[in-house]
């Protein structure tokens, strides 16, 4: 199957970066780097989409939030999510497509796992996080692991099901990436797609270069929800839209990354 794909757009900065693939393909670890290298912040879908005891929102609210994300200025937008991807695919400048050997997905899916079981305490117990809470963070020898926010602060087990994401991943190109493909298609979306970790290493070192992304704002813009020094009535991180078309309010708040591993981001997308 052909795939939608170009140069990164030149002589523009990239503000908002969609990161889509397999479970397995690296995804998060690509974007704690591209985080680090261009100073955009991050936000995980499965921390917007999971609540603790591994609920899901209904279909409303987890509209909600996707267009809350979308209406923010700037951000990495990490998860597949193949039935929300045309309104991030639109409000993005860039999408990463990492599109990996299904194989291979689903060796790293099943070495996660067991990096998880093997942790000094078991998954959700190693590692203890600032503040106090009394809560866990799975550790392993590579160091803090991402768990979904909602899902580390309750100490739920951080892989619900990991035969669910091995046939996920193996499944992916012929379920999820019809799907996306089409989206990309159809939205023009500027698109780089990476096969090998050799790609994705390459694009990670082109991003991060001076010119492609704007600095980050400064800390007193980003501590009062100015990102990009906006106004202030604009969209806010950590914040609710103002409005729904129609004038309805919402309640709707996303939060950038803070999980551990984004402070320790892997190097796994700069090996061969």
């Amino acid at each position: 199957m052909a795939s939608p794909s170009c140069d990164a757009p030149r002589g523009r900065p990239l503000r908002r970066i969609v990161v889509l693939g397999s479970p397995g393909s690296g995804k998060t670890a690509f974007c704690h780097q591209l985080a680090g290298t261009t100073g955009l912040p991050l936000y995980h879908l499965d921390d917007l989409y999971w609540s603790p005891g591994w609920s899901r929102p209904g279909a409303e609210e987890w509209d909600h939030r996707v267009r809350a994300l979308c209406a923010l200025p700037r951000w990495i937008a990490d998860g597949n999510y193949a039935d929300s991807a045309e309104p991030r695919a639109r409000a993005a400048d860039l999408v990463v497509l990492l599109d990996r050997h299904p194989l291979l997905c689903a060796v790293a899916l099943v070495r996660r796992s067991l990096r998880l079981r093997r942790s000094p305490q078991g998954p959700g117990t190693a590692g203890a996080p600032p503040g106090g809470s009394g809560r866990r963070r799975p550790v392993t020898a590579r160091g803090p692991e991402y768990v979904p926010r909602r899902l580390r602060d309750s100490g739920d087990p951080p892989v619900l099901s990991l035969t669910a994401l091995l046939r996920k991943a193996l499944l992916f190109r012929r379920r999820d990436l019809v799907v996306i493909h089409d989206v990309l298609r159809r939205t023009g979306a500027p698109v780089r797609r990476c096969r090998t970790r050799r790609q994705a290493a390459a694009l990670l070192a082109e991003l991060g270069l001076p010119g492609p992304c704007p600095p980050s704002a400064p800390a007193q813009d980003r501590a009062a929800g100015h990102l990009d020094g906006g106004p202030a009535g604009g969209p806010q991180p950590g914040g609710p839209l103002p409005h729904e078309p129609g004038g309805r309010s919402t309640r709707t708040t996303v939060t950038p990354c803070t999980c551990p591993a984004s402070a320790t981001a892997t190097s796994l997308w700069r090996s061969t």
